[in-house]
């Protein structure tokens, strides 16, 4: 959680410590991945965004640190964030359209250094394709890495309590949650760590534990707004602007109730109250995986004064966190085979879309409603192993453009706005699959390859298919698909599932489609850029048209100088678009880049074209994650005495 100045309070007062990083030799660390990935300064590199998403240089610099905690024995435990509500404040926005013009402007005249200043301040570079790719890169590397199911940071202080790890590494807004000691800095190149501990800071400041928790709850989290009084000048006549010290002072002079009886007006009163509420359950009450008894329920933080009560769960806990899910759904998330997105959305019964792209296009947002269809197929996959009430859940789509009484709704609110997107997981029957560790082989030999990929799966279908082979026979017989265990059978079933579900082979029949004869004669280096570009002609949205501002009284920024079809002859409008199509086709051809900061031109057109990319490519990843558990794995049919444990719970055990 992050706590708004605490850090720089703690500087300003003396309250970070720094020690050699020899001192960490031997020692187990749990690690906050999101807040050390957003320590590693390479990966900040400000054209990331316009490129797609993803620093050039990424497992090189992620590496080069893995390679540092090698050198200095230092043995880390990376924590992933899980299922945790959205931010419920723009406290922390990390985007500001004024910045994001001003850049592409500078760009358009020649001004790099200018431009990438204005995209540092207006980017996340940790985003969530981001994330995704660094979590199987550190399980591909061997390392030691799980998703929490809810909070990162609850999981943090869980594991330390329990011994899992001796020390933590992450923002200094774990110390809400009670550890000792936080290590907030990893300097390898300067050979030293800087660290805060929590009796020092309360001692200091003179509060309880309870106390420090109210203080950081008034100065503001992304839970809940700063108290209003703090930023007046009577607080702190001699500041600018908000400071921490006028936080710990009133805390001091009152408990934190008292303060919320004072409000100008009583919606403010109300936004601040439940915002502090919320902000209060979710320290208390997070719930973490358990090692004591394997299971997932509220880590149970509560005051440091051995006399007083362990808070109880609220009874409307569920509105905040959404529904409890299945224990085999939890594993899944655990070891990273399935993202938080969809568990969320079944949970909470709400999918967001809060992540407005480097250019915001019409067709962008267009595109977000047309891959509903994707996002009901994802969503069934894993429902149609659920309760029922889950099947049947209202899940309300929610995205950065609507109209604040459409985000600020809740799917089972009895009226929704108008023009409020509501969909259902779509459960349909599937083709039954079954694939033999024999039979793959055989057909590897047949047509001399080493690994199974689209093009390896289509000549299969239709080496099958002409031969009325096995692969085909019983294929529209009820029953779950299955596979042996070895990697190259999963990896086919996983690619055929994806087919199926993107209609390259027909559900009703498993015959082949025109999409799949197409797809099939490609150059295997190309049939995945192709099969994109095939995805993105269902939709209509692989063409040389200009694309069209999201909103006709904001254009685009004037230096960057974009074509707008209407005002274009005919010629001009020919070349233009043939020029914009190719250029579009080819950036889909992936290449390999230098492990280093992008210092080169940045193309208005293709950062609009591939933020429509991303968006398609993230509801495919979707739809094959879930598609390995959601028929062959089948884990979510596994008994109930199934056990949650991974490997590091073992080995505290």
């Amino acid at each position: 959680m992050r706590v708004r100045h605490l850090q720089t309070h703690l500087q300003d007062q003396g309250l970070v410590n720094s020690s050699k990083l020899n001192e960490l030799r031997g020692v187990h660390v749990g690690v906050d991945a999101v807040f050390w990935l957003r320590s590693i300064q390479a990966l900040k590199d400000p054209f990331a965004d316009a490129l797609g998403g993803i620093p050039p240089g990424i497992f090189g610099f992620v590496d080069k640190e893995l390679d540092s905690f090698k050198e200095y024995g230092i043995t880390p435990l990376f924590i992933f964030q899980g299922v945790a509500p959205g931010p419920q404040h723009s406290m922390f926005a990390n985007r500001m359209d004024q910045q994001m013009d001003m850049a592409w402007n500078h760009l358009a005249r020649g001004e790099k250094s200018l431009a990438q200043k204005c995209f540092a301040v207006s980017t996340s570079r940790i985003n969530g394709d981001f994330v995704y790719f660094i979590f199987h890169h550190l399980r591909h590397r061997g390392y030691e890495c799980i998703q929490a199911p809810y909070f990162a940071g609850a999981q943090l202080a869980h594991f330390a309590e329990q011994g899992v790890v001796q020390t933590i590494f992450g923002p200094p807004g774990l110390l809400l949650y009670g550890v000792k000691s936080v290590v907030i800095m990893l300097n390898f190149g300067q050979q030293h760590f800087d660290w805060v501990d929590l009796d020092s800071v309360l001692s200091k400041w003179q509060l309880s534990w309870d106390e420090f928790v109210d203080a950081c709850m008034l100065a503001g989290t992304e839970y809940c707004l700063t108290y209003p009084y703090l930023n007046l000048r009577d607080f702190q006549p001699a500041q600018a602007r908000f400071n921490f010290d006028a936080v710990v002072y009133i805390i001091k002079q009152s408990p934190l109730i008292n303060w919320m009886q004072a409000f100008p007006t009583d919606d403010m009163k109300n936004d601040h109250v439940d915002g502090y509420c919320i902000c209060k359950v979710l320290v208390q009450n997070s719930p973490v995986y358990h090692l004591s008894d394997v299971s997932i329920r509220p880590l149970g933080a509560t005051s440091k004064t051995p006399s007083a009560a362990v808070p109880e769960v609220p009874a409307d806990f569920s509105s905040i966190m959404g529904s409890k899910l299945p224990p085999s759904l939890y594993y899944l998330m655990l070891h990273g085979i399935i993202s938080h997105k969809l568990p969320q959305a079944l949970a909470k019964g709400e999918w967001t879309d809060k992540s407005q792209p480097l250019v915001d296009t019409n067709e962008f947002r267009t595109l977000l409603r047309d891959l509903e269809d994707y996002r009901k197929v994802a969503l069934g996959l894993i429902a149609q192993y659920l309760h029922p009430s889950f099947q049947t859940k209202q899940i309300l789509c929610k995205a950065y453009w609507e109209h604040n009484s459409i985000r600020q709704a809740l799917s089972t609110d009895p009226k929704l706005p108008e023009g409020a997107r509501v969909i259902q997981p779509e459960i349909t029957k599937g083709l039954r699959w079954k694939i033999s560790g024999s039979a793959v082989k055989k057909e590897m030999q047949r047509q001399g390859v080493t690994k199974v990929d689209f093009k390896f799966c289509l000549n299969w279908h239709a080496y099958e298919f002409e031969n009325d082979g096995p692969l085909l026979r019983g294929i529209n017989l009820v029953g779950p698909c299955t596979f042996d265990s070895d990697l190259h059978s999963l990896s086919a079933l996983v690619h055929f599932m994806l087919l199926e579900k993107l209609d390259f082979i027909s559900p009703e029949d498993g015959n082949a489609t025109v999409l799949s004869d197409l797809l099939k004669e490609t150059p295997a280096n190309l049939t995945e850029p192709c099969l994109t570009a095939l995805e993105l002609m269902k939709f209509g949205r692989l063409d040389g048209e200009p694309f069209e501002t999201a909103q006709p009284e904001k254009p685009f920024p004037e230096d960057v100088k974009y074509p707008v079809a209407a005002n274009l002859s005919q010629p001009e409008r020919d070349a233009k678009c043939g020029k914009l199509l190719l250029c579009r086709v080819m950036s889909l051809v992936p290449m390999k880049l230098r492990h280093v900061m992008w210092d080169s031109d940045v193309d208005f057109d293709l950062a609009a074209f591939h933020s429509l990319v991303r968006a398609l490519k993230r509801r495919l990843v979707q739809v094959v994650k879930v598609g390995e558990p959601g028929g062959p794995l089948d884990p979510l049919g596994l008994p109930s005495s199934f056990e949650l444990r991974p490997s590091m719970a073992q080995q505290s055990s």
